[in-house]
């Protein structure tokens, strides 16, 4: 028994050592190896995840590293590389091709170690990508000089107007040549994105939104590099700044850029023009991490490009709430009907009538209802806190419309369609549909907008013009149409869902 004893000891202290060992060998390859890290989180909400692959590079072999030598007996080193040459990555329009020319309004591009430069007075701008000097090949295989490659604007689709591009051009550096003027380069740290502000002449809430602020967003989001980034990293740059826009437009521009960015960046937003004007170099700023490319980003306008993008969009939504101190899922208590009163284009033209019937109406009896007429003089805290008592959202389409993406939990949104007329007959068109497709955190119906009696004109307004029946008619609504909709939302918000 004494020796069994012992026997069955002295087996559990090699087990205790082995593991020890295995332990103190893990920790010294976990703290040493700085290239080949690999965590692996535990499962959490019962879904396994690989939290983080820092493999910074691979290194250089040693016979590759010899045969480019810059300078007879030493080597291009990986340190070289990672310090002072340029990368890059493209997503959309052929993105590995820099030579693919016709593809730069859609493509989307991380940049690491590059410089920025203006072109004159021309609103084309320059990217610097250095690439080894003794690489001589790498040259031709880069990028075609004086090509468009990348679009700064939304939707941009040619080349007018004072629209902002960027050309990429390959330049030969010797790092060690220290007469070499780009040897010796300063670099802003951290994550910047530039673009340019879309609504030039019609500064919108709700495409700032979607088109400026969710875009920057969404790029992001397709970096595996600036995917996790915190705000406190990211910088945004604009091509015009508000104080540049005319009037009212500077005013709405600095509230609506303030009360949406927080989203992406805790910094002030500034224009590529203060950064020229404060460098060292007032020509050219080089940045360690550049973002840039906003073609397709946005989600208005681009609806195939929003496809799976239903958890980006609810993140958005979260951060943009939890931004300004509100609780992104909070589900109302009660129902709240909102009927929004808008002034010009595309509004309701007897919404008092609509107001009164559903007051008058047994079924919504207790229901609170109000009509939204100005939310101008709303702070975005404001806005963003009462559309989260709102369950039922009834709202002409248009960019209005758009701002009610942020309603909580198990609301809906009725938003009006707009006449089209095909063959002589009306069918209901459904502006914003790119957007209202692909979420997923609320319920969107469209109001059908299909007989002549739907919707009137203004006088100079023909009805058999496509254009002047999407973005003038205005709205009539019938009760027989819009209350089975209001209870089709009433019913849907009682169903439980996860």
């Amino acid at each position: 028994m004494m020796h069994a004893s012992a026997f069955t000891r002295n087996k559990q202290n090699v087990i205790s050592i082995s593991i020890i060992l295995l332990l103190l060998l893990f920790y010294h390859n976990y703290y040493h190896n700085s290239t080949n890290k690999v965590f692996i989180s535990n499962p959490i909400n019962g879904q396994y995840r690989l939290a983080d692959l820092n493999f910074t590079y691979v290194p250089l072999p040693p016979s590759f590293a010899a045969h480019y030598s810059i300078n007879s007996g030493v080597p291009l080193s990986s340190n070289a590389l990672n310090w002072f040459y340029s990368s890059f990555q493209c997503l959309n329009g052929n993105p590995g091709d820099f030579h693919t020319e016709d593809s730069w309004p859609s493509r989307q591009c991380i940049f690491h170690n590059v410089c920025l430069r203006q072109n004159g007075s021309s609103p084309k701008y320059i990217i610097d990508y250095f690439y080894p000097s003794s690489i001589e090949s790498l040259g031709s295989t880069l990028i075609r000089s004086k090509n468009t490659f990348l679009t700064l604007r939304h939707g941009a689709r040619y080349v007018s107007g004072g629209l902002s591009t960027i050309d990429v051009h390959p330049i030969p550096l010797n790092h060690q040549n220290r007469t070499d003027p780009n040897s010796n380069l300063s670099y802003l740290d951290d994550t910047y994105l530039i673009y340019q502000i879309l609504p030039d002449g019609d500064m919108n809430f709700g495409h700032v939104i979607f088109d400026d602020a969710f875009g920057l967003f969404a790029n992001l989001k397709q970096f595996r590099a600036t995917r996790y980034s915190s705000p406190k990293k990211n910088h945004v740059l604009v091509f015009r700044s508000c104080s540049q826009f005319p009037g009212n437009l500077s005013s709405l521009c600095h509230k609506f850029t303030e009360g949406i960015f927080p989203v992406i960046t805790s910094h002030q937003v500034h224009s590529i023009s203060s950064l020229f004007n404060s460098s060292v170099n007032s020509n050219r700023i080089c940045f360690r991490e550049l973002v840039a490319g906003h073609g397709s980003t946005g989600a208005v306008g681009w609806g195939p490009n929003n496809f799976n993008r239903a958890e980006v969009f609810s993140e958005f939504r979260s951060k943009l709430l939890l931004a300004h101190g509100i609780n992104p899922n909070v589900t109302p208590q009660q129902h709240h009907i909102m009927l929004v009163n808008k002034t010009g284009k595309r509004r309701f033209n007897n919404i008092n009538e609509i107001y009164s019937k559903i007051l008058a109406t047994p079924r919504y009896s207790g229901i609170k209802v109000t009509i939204a007429n100005d939310l101008k003089n709303l702070s975005i805290t404001q806005q963003l806190a009462l559309f989260q008592t709102v369950t039922v959202a009834v709202s002409p389409c248009g960019g209005i419309s758009l701002l009610f993406f942020v309603l909580p939990r198990h609301s809906t949104l009725i938003v009006s369609s707009y006449p089209q007329l095909s063959k002589g007959v009306y069918t209901p068109g459904r502006m914003e549909a790119q957007v209202w497709d692909f979420q997923s955190h609320l319920h969107v119906i469209h109001y059908p907008v299909n007989a002549s009696d739907d919707f009137t004109l203004s006088l100079g307004f023909k009805n058999t013009d496509w254009a002047a029946l999407r973005n003038h008619a205005n709205i009539n609504l019938k009760v027989d149409k819009l209350f089975p909709l209001i209870d089709q939302a009433i019913i849907t918000a009682t169903l439980r869902r996860s």
